[in-house]
């Protein structure tokens, strides 16, 4: 290898004050173009601060102009935390097998500090947000009876507050930690943090609010990671610009999935939000979509670009100077983009919001549905776009595994593929169709859907083998860092891992799932919101995941159990599930009276007939799973037994073998002194 010279090595690697003092401009400009870039499209939009007609409150210019201030700079400081944790977790070629580098140590830090900002803009912007809601000035709604009266009952304020609450964990989680496991957990919740504000907004009343919802926190999430990696992977420019080229390539994955994302949800945007195609061109709102858009579209270009002339030569100077300055470019350009999604998030769209006949089907978000029959629950269609894209992306995923072993002579049992579809079929009906709509307003049908996620879907997924599927289709890592299967890896061995297939762990969390939800008020609670119906559904997936995982899984697992345990942590399972259903059918009360005696559809004549019906669903529905997964467990026994017994029987005839030669060497040495 050639000696580089002093020359070559200054102008390769200047010093990290150098380097820093870059950053650090990267970061205000950033900052400068948001802020300027929003506060042009409020004006442009129309959404920019006027004068309240006389007679009603005014929180004033300061607050109205300095509202989308603050949100450009918290948004960019997410994005440089969110950044700094990716170069420091994922992105950087040098970090260790199980503890980051020096340099992913100093990101870490710069983290924490991009975290304590955000954590002190996004307090500073709750205050601001309950000022202009409420139409006070700002010492009004910083009192501490106005702020602690009204800020947690303001979904805007709150989201903030819950953001807050986890950019200081992550600022103090990231100067604490320097493990790639604990770089992991900050990074998701930073994650949580950027999606929290983006459950509540204009789209809540528009019809649609559960698309509205799962959409916004996927735009946000997608758009601070790929902004947030590409100040990662510049920050590899300038302090060692001969690792670029690895951290290039492995950010081309996310960009790819931010770009995909980011289209979808912008699609999904202007759909939810604007009440006619024409509103893109004549209103504010849409003006700011299309501008938008066309920066969405030169940024895919620019991306495209680097990926395809850049990323494969990026070994000389002039290369990495000028991937240096075309990520200048499309930084600038996100910088542009993100200040625009601040105005939009201010500026009101055009879609008028949807009037109900009843306060009750305002609550629900549509209207009641006809008197349930087959049809209608089995073949209704009510979409429900976060696990419909997950099912689907799972068998496309799972798909391409199959064909990359095959691609290559591997086999691979069509049976498993087969549960795999059915699995997700069973998710997707089960969170589609007519079934998720009757759920909401009957706890009989609410029970179906409960028992179909929770005991009949998991089955079918456990028995597909995915993790095994997975490690033998993903590829190793090329540099040797933390690629897919690195990850896959290390989680099915790490002590998350052990801690959550437990078998004590198992039963908590199924436990929780139906007496801590049904029997309490949580049940009623969680069905008033779609974020609340969307952690119970993953709930209910995820345990009875568990469940199956260890007892009938045909997956490696962290601490395999003997087929007797299997039978009694099933058996420990159904008993806890059926005391659940006989304390639901002899209940006098309504379950989730707080949410279903509110949506009471006219057909629905009796409620609490309808609660201890899910009672008895609850005791049949149940019986059939657990009885599928005792056969199963019976014959992977018998199986088990049979390769066990060929094992010893071929042990045996190769150890009998030996042991008659060397019986009839011992004879024939017994003749041999005897002759003599």
């Amino acid at each position: 290898m050639a000696t580089q010279t002093p020359t070559t090595t200054r102008s390769v690697n200047p010093p990290d004050s150098v380097g820093s003092g870059i950053r650090v401009r990267i970061a205000v400009g950033f900052t400068l173009i948001a802020v300027v870039a929003s506060l042009v499209g409020l004006v442009a939009s129309g959404g920019s601060y006027e004068p309240a007609p006389n007679g009603l409150p005014d929180s004033g210019p300061f607050v109205g102009w300095l509202l989308p201030v603050l949100g450009a700079i918290g948004f960019g400081a997410a994005m440089a935390c969110i950044g700094w944790l990716l170069l420091a977790g994922f992105l950087d070629p040098s970090a260790g097998k199980k503890v980051v580098s020096k340099r992913g140590r100093a990101a870490m830090l710069r983290a924490s500090g991009a975290a304590a900002i955000w954590c002190v803009i996004s307090l500073i912007a709750s205050v601001f947000t309950l000022a202009n809601i409420l139409g006070v000035d700002l010492a009004t709604a910083a009192a501490p009876g106005t702020f602690t009266t009204y800020a947690w009952d303001v979904s805007d304020v709150r989201t903030l507050l819950i953001s807050a609450v986890l950019a200081a964990a992550v600022a103090i989680g990231a100067v604490l930690s320097v493990s790639l496991t604990g770089t992991t957990i900050w990074l998701a919740l930073a994650l949580v943090a950027v999606a929290a504000p983006s459950t509540a907004g204009h789209a809540v009343g528009l019809g649609d609010h559960g698309l509205a919802l799962v959409n916004s926190v996927a735009h946000a999430v997608a758009a601070t990671l790929w902004v947030g990696g590409l100040i990662a992977l510049g920050a590899t420019v300038w302090p060692k610009a001969q690792t670029v080229g690895v951290a290039a390539q492995r950010f081309g994955y996310l960009a790819i999935a931010s770009v995909v994302i980011l289209t979808a949800s912008g699609v999904v945007n202007a759909y939810v939000r604007l009440g006619a195609p024409a509103d893109l061109f004549t209103s504010g709102y849409g003006r700011l979509v299309v501008a938008k858009t066309l920066l969405l579209i030169a940024l895919i270009a620019t991306a495209a670009w680097i990926r395809r002339r850049l990323l494969p030569n990026l070994d000389g100077e002039q290369p990495r100077r000028t991937f240096a300055k075309v990520a200048a470019l499309e930084l600038t350009l996100m910088s542009i983009a993100t200040g625009l999604g601040v105005a939009l998030s201010l500026t009101a769209p055009t879609r008028v919001a949807v009037q109900f006949a009843t306060q009750a089907e305002a609550l629900l978000g549509f209207e009641f549905p006809a008197a349930p029959t087959v049809m209608s629950v089995v073949f209704g269609w009510d979409l429900d776009v976060l696990f419909f894209v997950m099912g689907i992306a799972a068998c496309v995923y799972y798909t391409i595994g199959v064909m990359r072993l095959r691609s290559r002579g591997d086999a691979w049992p069509v049976s498993r593929t087969i549960c795999w579809f059915i699995g997700w079929s069973i998710v997707i009906w089960a969170t589609n169709a007519g079934i998720a709509t009757y759920s909401e307003v009957s706890v009989g049908i609410h029970m179906i859907q409960h028992m179909t996620i929770t005991m009949m879907a998991p089955i079918f997924l456990v028995l597909a083998g995915p993790v095994t599927l997975a490690l033998r289709a993903l590829k190793p890592s090329p540099s040797g860092g933390r690629g897919a299967r690195e990850l896959l890896t290390e989680g099915l061995h790490s002590r998350i891992a052990i801690f959550f297939t437990n078998p004590i762990t198992i039963l908590v969390i199924y436990i929780l799932g139906l007496y801590g939800l049904y029997l309490t008020n949580l049940f009623g609670s969680l069905m008033s919101s779609h974020i609340g119906h969307i952690a119970m559904t993953t709930h209910f997936l995820v345990s009875g995941l568990l469940l199956a995982y260890v007892a009938i899984g045909i997956d490696p697992k962290p601490r395999p159990l003997p087929h007797w345990a299997r039978m009694i942590l099933v058996l420990a399972a159904i008993i806890l599930h059926t005391f659940f259903a006989v304390v639901m059918m002899a209940s006098t009360t309504l379950i989730g009276a707080s949410w279903y005696s509110l949506v009471r559809p006219p057909w629905l004549t009796d409620p609490v007939r309808d609660s201890m019906l899910g009672g008895q669903i609850a005791w049949g529905v149940g019986e059939v799973p657990t009885l599928i997964m005792m056969i199963i467990i019976g014959v992977q026994w018998a199986r088990s037994d049979e390769r066990e017994s060929k094992r010893r029987d071929f042990f045996f005839n190769d150890t009998a073998t030996t042991e008659m030669d060397d019986y009839n060497a011992y004879l024939s040495k017994l003749n041999e002194r005897a002759d003599k």
